[in-house]
This record gives C-alpha cells, sequence and structure tokens, in this order.
C-alpha cells in the first residue's frame, strides 16, 4: 500500500524510499552577451524567442570607424617595412665586412642597432594592426551555444560606450537542457541523491533526467523552515519554458 505524506508543502511518496516533489522549470544555461568594442549598434539580426545556431550573427556594431584604424595600422606597416628590409641588408654587408676584418665592431654594432629599432617598429605596427583587427571582430556579436533569444536589451543607433558601462545587449538560454529546482527538508536531504535517475512530469508529459546537485547551505524565506536547493538536469527540447510548475519523480 503507497501512503504519501504532505510535509511543508512537499510531496513525499514513501513506496521504495522514492520522492515526488513539487518543483518548477529553469533553463540550464543563462548567456548574457556584451559588447567588447564601444559604437552604434548598426544591425539587430535577431528577435525574441528566435532559434539560434552557435556561430549565428546576433548583433552588429559599426564598423566604418574600426575599419578606418585597420587601413592606418596597414599604411604604418607598409611605411616602416622598408626600413626594415634595407637595415637587414646594411646588417648583412657590414656582417660580411666585418668577417673579413674590413669594418671596425663598433661599426658592426652599430648597424646591429639600426636593425634592431626598424625592426621594433615592425612589431609594433604589426601588433597595432592585429588589435585592430580583433576589434573590427569584435563590432560582430554571435552566439556563442544553440540556444533561444530570451532577451534583447538594445535598439538600433544605441551608443554603446565600454568605458562607462558593460550592459548585457542579449540573453540567450539553452532551452533544451532544462533544470528542474525544488527544495528539501531537512529530513529529505541526503549528498547520495546526486546523481539518480529522476522523472520530470509538465502537462501529464515525462521527461527523463538525473539529480544534478542538492545544495549544502540552507535557503531561508519568510517564516519557513529553512530548506536546501536540489537540481534536477533533463531533456525538454524546447517544450517547456522556464518558471513553469513541474513535478519530480526522484527513483530510489
Amino acid at each position: 500500500m503507497k501512503t504519501k505524506v504532505l510535509i511543508f508543502g512537499l510531496l513525499l511518496s514513501t513506496q521504495l524510499h522514492a520522492l515526488e516533489l513539487e518543483g518548477r522549470s529553469d533553463f540550464s544555461k543563462r548567456v548574457m552577451l556584451n559588447a567588447a568594442v564601444s559604437g552604434f549598434v548598426d544591425e539587430i539580426a535577431v528577435y525574441r524567442g528566435q532559434l539560434v545556431k552557435r556561430g549565428q550573427v546576433l548583433l552588429t556594431i559599426d564598423q566604418s570607424h574600426y575599419q578606418l584604424v585597420i587601413d592606418q595600422a596597414r599604411a604604418r606597416v607598409a611605411s616602416v617595412e622598408p626600413e626594415r628590409a634595407q637595415m637587414q641588408t646594411e646588417l648583412n654587408k657590414a656582417q660580411e665586412l666585418f668577417d673579413r676584418d674590413s669594418l671596425a665592431l663598433v661599426e658592426l654594432q652599430q648597424a646591429e642597432y639600426n636593425f634592431q629599432i626598424a625592426k621594433s617598429q615592425v612589431e609594433v605596427a604589426t601588433s597595432k594592426l592585429r588589435d585592430a583587427e580583433l576589434d573590427l571582430q569584435h563590432t560582430v556579436i554571435r552566439a556563442p551555444i544553440d540556444g533561444l533569444v530570451l532577451r534583447l536589451n538594445t535598439n538600433l543607433g544605441r551608443y554603446i560606450n565600454t568605458q562607462v558601462s558593460d550592459p548585457t545587449l542579449v540573453t540567450l538560454v539553452d532551452n533544451k537542457e532544462m533544470l528542474a529546482v525544488t527544495s528539501l527538508t531537512s529530513e529529505q536531504w541526503d549528498p547520495v541523491l546526486v546523481g539518480k535517475k529522476a522523472r520530470v512530469v509538465y502537462r501529464n508529459k515525462f521527461y527523463p533526467g538525473k539529480v544534478l546537485a542538492v545544495d549544502y547551505d540552507q535557503i531561508q524565506q519568510g517564516g519557513d523552515l529553512p530548506t536546501f536547493e536540489l537540481q534536477v538536469l533533463f531533456v525538454a527540447s524546447g517544450e517547456i519554458p522556464a518558471n513553469m510548475p513541474v513535478t519530480i519523480q526522484i527513483q530510489d
């Protein structure tokens, strides 16, 4: 015979020591994206609720300034590279003369110094070019995961100043792998629950999963007795939104 006792709002099944608990759904992964560079929002390529693939463009910051910086950096590299090549040639000649005892050591050292200066200028210019190219890449914000656009917190033409603030522009969630979250009383808490098979019930449909975590810190809510959060990971395939009531059945 199966008996059930309601304890602090949680339904505890005594059959085979299994737990049946009421909880809520939540997203297993939330990714909040911001801009790495400043500028005007030039394009918003997605909408709220849209499913996106990893690498898909979400929005773009105006690129005109960053393209100009790249053009200037490339011009700088082109202007200092001939000097480095010339100093390399002169150093090679100086080394040959020195090896034939036809050049003083101080003159060879001067040629080496001139070459190092020219080489350093090329390295600095090349480094600035790489930084400019990276900034241009950062004007395009792409989805780092497959998922769903939960929130868009910007609009076309908005100026993003990363030096002043760092606002979240897009929030993505994994709507396939979900969490079912519930609370355990001190009597129900047990670390061996982690890893156990579980079943999440939503609108009379069953979703297999497993217990992902059991908190060690108590949660105190108002005048209620303290509880411990338990999380079940399950695959919902986009069929359940967050914060929906679910039933969690943990197998013994």
